[in-house]
């Protein structure tokens, strides 16, 4: 006689069926979100090669040693202005990602993450080589600025006009949409990357201190207000500076000056009907640099545009590709979503 046949129980079914996840390949982190759950998993964008030019370390272990490295090694970032620029160290840090959200399930996700912009023909086939070699069902693309509005609380799509601003790690972009579709995009070279470097530098110059990279970033995302800690030139000890606000607003003048006047220009040249929308919609500021010191205020001030600053602007677009990739009303009973909680994840 024949084994018989069991099947699986109905509550198994979630582990087995396949389910659609957002990934953000940002240059600072990589992000990824689990739609209807509370899971959204991090890891910092970063790899460290040895002398041979292989991969010794990435994510939360090679940012911390990025300033610790032998002359022969060097530090590296997977993606830079939107583009892999070591695709073996990207492809370490997603697996990490999906390594984690597959430890109790046994299936390959959907992927959906933010088109591409500006990449010509032969990097698109690039990209699609290397998601292909995910550990992934397939992939599908979302227009980014599209899936900001949604991470930030909007409805794109009965908008006749909002501008979007993303200052990235190292570029900052800038979308208008009109009904849920782009008809304006620009980029600046220039983000927080910059602002970072400028900090650091006034800092260590005025005060004739040494002080890590990270520490001044984390120091700007607090407002750059507080206690920040540095090393003594002279003595080499460790002491702890008080720097106001004010310091980081006068240290950043000339870089938001020419912000404003990037995004100014850009105002000026839209159609009167597409300009008199945005003034009524304004602004909605995303990416990590919008936590800049007095930028929303000088923005206001200087564009006289409403902006709007969500409150955690560095995460907007995994969000909204979460979002996005939810089932529709009544294919999964109440369709509320709950908040998302982050679990930052060590290489």
């Amino acid at each position: 006689m024949g084994t018989p046949v069991r099947y699986l129980p109905s509550a198994w079914g979630r582990f087995w069926r396949p389910v659609t996840v957002a990934l953000d390949l940002g240059t600072d982190a990589f992000r990824l979100a689990y739609p209807g759950t509370r899971s959204l998993m991090e890891v910092p964008a970063r790899a460290v090669l040895d002398a041979r030019s292989q991969v010794a370390a990435v994510g939360k272990r090679a940012l911390h040693m990025e300033e610790r490295l032998p002359e022969t090694w060097r530090a590296v970032q997977p993606v830079e202005v939107g583009h892999l620029s070591h695709p073996q160290a990207a492809r370490l840090l997603i697996r990490l990602l999906l390594r984690q959200l597959q430890r109790r399930r046994l299936w390959k996700p959907h992927l959906r993450l933010p088109a591409p912009v500006g990449m010509t023909q032969m990097e698109r086939t690039i990209l699609a080589a290397f998601l292909k070699e995910l550990p992934i069902r397939d992939f599908q693309f979302v227009e980014g600025s599209v899936a900001q509005c949604v991470g930030a609380g909007l409805q794109p799509s009965g908008m006749p006009g909002m501008m979007v601003v993303d200052i990235g790690a190292q570029r900052t972009e800038v979308t208008i949409l009109s009904f849920g579709r782009p008809v304006v995009h620009e980029h600046w070279s220039a983000g927080g990357h910059n602002w970072t470097a400028a900090l650091r530098s006034a800092i260590e110059d005025e005060h004739r201190v040494r002080v890590p990279r990270i520490v001044v970033e984390e120091w700007k995302r607090r407002g750059g207000d507080g206690r920040l800690p540095v090393q003594d030139r002279l003595t080499g000890g460790l002491r702890v500076l008080e720097l106001p606000a004010a310091f980081a607003a006068q240290a950043l003048e000339q870089t938001t000056r020419a912000l404003v006047e990037h995004l100014g220009g850009i105002f000026t040249r839209c159609p009167p009907a597409l300009r008199m929308d945005v003034q009524n919609r304004g602004i909605l500021l995303v990416g990590n640099g919008g936590l800049l010191p007095g930028l929303r205020c000088r923005l206001e001030e200087e564009l006289a545009l409403a902006v709007h600053l969500p409150d955690d602007a560095g995460r907007c677009l995994v969000r909204g590709l979460a979002r996005l990739a939810q089932p529709e009303r009544g294919e999964v009973g109440d369709s509320a979503e709950p908040p998302v909680d982050l679990f930052p994840l060590e290489a």
